[in-house]
């Protein structure tokens, strides 16, 4: 049965900004604040990573650039990640919010992402993107936050892909 209180809807998409603003940030910390204590993360044809302690992990790693978030703090730290300059590059990424839903103490919501990181005139080398889809399932905790319980993403072959509208006729 689906529910719609407004305070509830209201709380699951500022849990949702936060988490995207943690990503934005480049911030493993402020990330993690949007997570129970039990979360899950699972990626395409990656084993789940489970708990706070994985995330840190993992998320320190991805973010791990001394970079402000006005020197590119997210973006650049994944390009770092990834084994490239982001100085040599033109990082673009965004993606477009899909249906959100509250019932009781369980939420979901999900989107698309992309990320593609260009060279620069002048860098040799292939355009780097990625592009998928994620799910965000929420869950109230025991103090009345919504946190992130489970994070799954597939990941695509074009890094645009997943924000296009692809006509079935074409």
């Amino acid at each position: 049965m689906k529910t719609q209180h407004t305070k509830d809807v209201a709380d699951v998409n500022q849990i949702a900004k936060e988490y995207a603003a943690a990503w934005a940030k480049g911030d493993p910390e402020l990330l993690l604040s949007c997570y129970a204590d039990d979360a899950v993360v699972i990626m395409s044809n990656e084993a789940p990573i489970v708990g706070k302690k994985a995330l840190r992990e993992l998320y320190e790693a991805v973010f791990a650039s001394p970079k402000t978030e006005a020197e590119g703090g997210g973006e650049a730290s994944m390009a770092e990640a990834v084994g490239i300059n982001p100085d040599d590059y033109v990082i673009t990424s965004g993606g477009e919010e899909g249906e959100k839903e509250v019932s009781g103490d369980l939420g979901y919501l999900w989107s698309t992402y992309y990320s593609l990181a260009t060279p620069k005139p002048g860098v040799g080398g292939e355009p780097i993107g990625d592009s998928g889809v994620s799910l965000l399932i929420v869950r109230r905790q025991k103090d009345g936050a919504w946190k992130v319980a489970l994070m799954m993403a597939t990941r695509g072959e074009d890094p645009l892909a997943a924000s296009q509208q692809n006509d079935p006729g074409q």
